[in-house]
């Protein structure tokens, strides 16, 4: 099948193309620009939209949308313990493949082809079949992140080895696995993090050649219960503690990193790591201000997540564009803190580079694959459009995707499911609504 969108205003390599054809063959990108010639077999005029590639998510915890909500006021380490771990230990199967398809879809229809699935979680084979068969089912790409434990050294991180044996080339390739090896003060001091842990994680990564996940020095500033007390008692820094242990390289998505102190940021850009911002995330749990711009110029690499709905209720990846840019405008008392290309850059190439994907997908260019979103910016909150970039990351909101493809198939049409209707998405959210409101009160957060 070939498809050829015509007429968009077209992102690609860190640069606005007007009215540029983008033509997709099979699973893959054939041309930007002039085409060879040959027909297609399908044309999707797409004038006065904006076409780039799907975005990228490299922060996100799936069975979040059941908490939606629920964090009210609480600052990060209450939310923790009054909050997440309620939560995360009363989670079952069913509930797992229930919220994997809501997300997934969620992110499909906000434009976004992939997202790193960071997990909480301890799980099985069985309860990793209920997260990723919904993600073959509808189609979005995902980079699951199996959690490594302190306990798993011990048999030489048999369930880390079993799982990504099974999953990784999943659906067509479109699932990917890597390792999640918590290394923030927080999670340190709950045990769920060794020394032996991270390197031994890490040489298995380094193995497999594939990614890994952390949150790193997020929440609050306070000597009482935040990452400062946590700094102060061991006196170094979560991103001293992995450069000590001789571990953080390029392979490291760094999750949050509010609060770099001392020599973090150097240490960060000499790795070649990535820093995942989660804005809206951070706002909301009161935790500060990343200082992205800072990190840009002192040569760190950033991409862009959305954490959860748990968190901060949107999984909408244009919404963190947006907070991206504002917030820093803030800090620095700029109007143009961080340019609109490097922000949007941040939402595509910067997240496939976190992913080590970069040769495949993040970019639209001949030879990669067809992810690929289309914004509609001929809104009523939108128009009229003076500049494109400006008003796709000022005014867009992930509903304005218009058509979204992954791999050469449109998974979403004229802003319609192909996979599924819209009967079947009205059942899915009673599910869910049903889901969340029962796992909510096992976990005693909402009245029996």
């Amino acid at each position: 099948m070939r498809t050829l969108f015509t007429g968009g205003a077209v992102f690609t390599e860190g640069k606005l193309l007007p009215d540029t054809d983008v033509l997709v063959d099979g699973t893959t990108i054939a041309s930007i620009g002039a085409t060879d010639g040959r027909p297609a077999d399908r044309t999707i005029d797409v004038t006065g939209c904006l076409v780039l590639p799907g975005l990228i998510n490299t922060h996100q915890h799936d069975w979040y949308v059941y908490g939606r909500g629920l964090g009210g006021g609480m600052l990060l380490e209450q939310w923790i313990s009054d909050c997440l771990f309620p939560m995360k230990s009363h989670v079952t199967v069913d509930d797992l493949r229930l919220a994997s398809e809501v997300a997934s879809l969620d992110m499909l229809r906000g434009g976004t082809t992939t997202s790193v699935n960071h997990q909480v979680n301890e799980t099985t084979l069985a309860e990793e079949e209920a997260i990723l068969q919904p993600v073959a089912d509808t189609g979005i790409r995902q980079f699951f992140g199996k959690v490594i434990r302190p306990h798993d050294a011990s048999d030489g991180y048999a369930s880390a080895q079993e799982s990504f044996a099974k999953w990784d080339g999943y659906a067509d390739g479109r699932v990917q696995v890597g390792f999640v090896l918590e290394a923030t003060a927080h999670w340190v001091h709950m045990g769920t993090c060794s020394e032996e842990m991270v390197i031994g994680g890490h040489a298995l990564a380094v193995a497999k050649d594939t990614f890994v996940s952390s949150h790193i020095a997020g929440g609050t500033m306070s000597r009482d219960s935040g990452y400062l007390k946590f700094v102060l008692e061991t006196g170094r820094t979560d991103l001293q503690f992995l450069h000590r242990l001789g571990v953080l390289d390029d392979r490291w998505i760094l999750a949050h990193t509010i609060h770099p102190r001392d020599n973090d940021l150097d240490l960060i850009a000499a790795s070649g790591s990535t820093v995942a911002h989660t804005p809206s995330s951070e706002a909301a749990r009161g935790g500060g201000i990343t200082p992205v711009a800072r990190m840009l110029s002192n040569g760190v690499h950033v991409s862009v997540g959305t954490d959860g709905p748990m968190v901060d209720l949107s999984n909408d990846m244009v919404e963190q564009l947006k907070w991206t840019r504002l917030l820093q405008n803030q800090v620095h008392l700029s109007p143009s803190s961080i340019s609109l290309e490097k922000i949007v850059s941040m939402g595509t190439s910067a997240g496939a580079r976190a992913v080590r994907a970069e040769d495949r997908i993040g970019t639209l260019a001949p030879g990669m694959a067809a992810d690929i979103a289309v914004f509609d910016l001929h809104t009523l909150h939108s128009m009229p459009v003076h500049d494109v970039l400006s008003t796709f990351v000022h005014t867009s909101r992930g509903r304005d995707a218009r058509h979204v493809m992954v791999d050469g198939e449109l998974l979403v049409e004229n802003g319609k499911f192909t996979r599924v209707n819209d009967l079947y998405i009205t059942s899915l959210l009673d599910q869910a609504g049903a889901r969340g409101q029962a796992l909510a009160r096992r976990a005693g957060l909402l009245p029996a």
